[in-house]
């Protein structure tokens, strides 16, 4: 609830580039959105592990792949929407309404003409959108490589259609 307030109170401020139109800081917009991942996902994996009975399986070369690959996927989903609170902080999503190209473009010519470099990546509304569709898409496709994976492995009922469910919320987003 505080870091929602800080991040409302953000968009409270006058800015004298806003033309009277509320903004809030897309730093303290993916913050608040992090932490609402983090405590939502913390949540949801208490209540499951009360609700549902762990499966004991064997400790497999290949199990422990999948749990690092899914491990390292949930990183990539999780930085992904991270990157969508900066393109909705910025109104990136206002520049490009193409895809997959960006206006003409593979790659759009303002895409790193902020400087430093650096501040490209979070004020720069070409570069943030360009990041989340690259974060996106690569989203994307590591969920679809863990199903695949998974599909190889002798799996519980119930992991199998978690794992399903995922790329098929992948698939709609």
């Amino acid at each position: 609830g505080l870091l929602g307030w800080y991040m409302v109170k953000s968009g409270l401020e006058e800015k004298p580039d806003s033309y009277d139109i509320p903004r809030v800081s897309q730093y303290r917009l993916a913050a608040h959105l992090g932490s609402a991942l983090v405590l939502y996902s913390a949540s949801l994996w208490t209540g499951l592990s009360l609700l549902l009975p762990r499966h004991k399986l064997p400790e497999t070369h290949q199990l422990l792949r999948l749990r690092q690959f899914a491990h390292g996927t949930t990183a990539l989903i999780f930085l992904t929407a991270l990157s969508g609170a900066f393109v909705a902080g910025l109104d990136a999503g206002l520049v490009y309404n193409s895809f997959p190209k960006m206006g003409e473009r593979w790659i759009p010519d303002d895409l790193l003409t902020f400087s430093p470099v650096l501040r490209n990546v979070f004020e720069n509304p070409t570069t943030v959108q360009f990041d989340h569709r690259i974060l996106g898409i690569t989203s994307v496709t590591a969920v679809t490589a863990l199903y695949l994976f998974s599909r190889r492995i002798p799996l519980p009922r119930r992991t199998r259609m978690a794992v399903a469910s995922l790329l098929a919320v992948a698939c709609m987003q």
